[in-house]
């Protein structure tokens, strides 16, 4: 039973970042769709546990805290660049279209930032036996719930007044949660 809760709390906390990143994209009014999400939690299950299969062997070459500065700064540079390209486009019928639904750009783009930072946290895990298959179904669950409840409550809150601003505060959200990972 103590298995079962360790992979539980490991797999929760190792995907809230799906809150945010499913928050950021929902005020874009960028809508993930189920088999979309699908298919990230899937992939960021085995991502996590195959950094967990091999994290003992090679926890001794890594330092755990500077996988996770490189996953916190690829957020804010990803944020920056939102940022940045959001200041330069002032919403172009293109950049219309484009939010209405996620690209592939950007399901790479959300699989790159919060496989990073489970990299990271698969090593970590590795290191206190944590076991991989109830992590695997836990990282499954939790990935697809964290980002769907987070592009849920994301295109709720946006109304008429921050519509103009939801990118720039999308940018913010991601910039956010790469300085908290660094602090």
């Amino acid at each position: 039973m103590l298995n079962v809760i360790k992979a539980f709390a490991f797999a929760l906390s190792a995907n809230i970042d799906n809150l945010a990143i499913g928050v950021s994209y929902g005020m874009k009014k960028i809508t993930i769709s189920s088999k979309i999400n699908i298919i990230i939690a899937i992939l960021m299950s085995v991502i996590t546990c195959f950094t967990m299969i091999v994290g003992k062997s090679i926890s001794s070459f890594f330092n755990i805290e500077m996988i996770n500065k490189i996953g916190a700064y690829a957020l804010i540079i990803i944020g920056i660049h939102l940022f940045i390209s959001e200041c330069k486009d002032k919403h172009t019928e293109e950049s219309q279209k484009e939010l209405s639904q996620i690209t592939f750009k950007n399901i790479l783009l959300v699989i790159l930032t919060l496989s990073t930072n489970n990299i990271a946290t698969g090593i970590a895990a590795s290191m206190i036996s944590i076991n991989i298959f109830f992590t695997f179904i836990f990282t499954i669950i939790f990935s697809f719930l964290m980002l769907y409840i987070g592009n849920k409550i994301g295109s709720n809150i946006l109304n008429h007044k921050i519509e103009k601003y939801a990118n720039i505060i999308s940018a913010f959200i991601i910039i956010c949660l790469g300085v908290f990972q660094i602090i």
